[in-house]
């Protein structure tokens, strides 16, 4: 899945995944340093497309550091 189709996904879900993603993609950020709490938000409202996500960020080299 391209960037673009992910974040057009992403604008249907119940959280702010998109707003990760885009930041990562425009700031070229090999890792985002976000709560624990909002990883757990995100896993909950919408597991699938938390796991899009986590997907994308695997193909790209990015990661998710939680704090």
């Amino acid at each position: 899945m391209t960037t673009d189709e992910l974040l057009l996904t992403l604008k249907e879900s119940k959280t702010d995944l998109g707003r990760l993603v885009e930041t990562m993609q425009r700031n070229q950020l090999p890792n985002l340093v976000v709560p624990a709490t909002a990883v757990r938000a995100w896993q909950e409202r919408d597991p699938q497309a938390w796991a899009m996500v986590c997907d994308w960020l695997a193909t790209q080299g990015k990661g998710v550091v939680q704090i």
